[in-house]
């Protein structure tokens, strides 16, 4: 697993508490707990309306991330069409040898 803290990769184990209230004593000895074992706590809807508006905002983020990952793909995949195609079609690249090639020539 990837500590989100610090990116190491770190063997964790998990576990859930549920309880109600923000406030009291028991709230505040489980993030005590939770504190100085290391855990990493996560806030949690508290009604299914809110637990559905959590649900689609991550479904919504999760569907941009995809959509921004096949862009990239894609201009990764033309890049390295564009590199490995052959030196006729490339005519940018022809011209800069025949420049080099020029000077060198001059040079000599």
């Amino acid at each position: 697993l990837v500590d989100p803290k610090t990116g190491n990769i770190v063997e964790k184990s998990v576990f859930v508490v549920y309880f109600q209230g923000e406030a009291g004593y028991l709230h505040s000895k489980i993030v005590k707990v939770c504190q100085a074992f290391g855990a990493n706590m996560y806030p949690w809807p508290s009604n299914g309306a809110q637990a559905k508006e959590q649900y689609n905002r991550l479904v919504q983020i999760v569907a941009e991330k995809d959509q921004a990952l096949a862009g990239f793909q894609k201009t990764m995949k033309c890049e390295a069409e564009d590199l490995l195609a052959p030196a006729a079609d490339n005519l940018s690249g022809n011209s800069k040898i025949e420049e080099w090639r020029l000077f060198l020539h001059q040079r000599n």
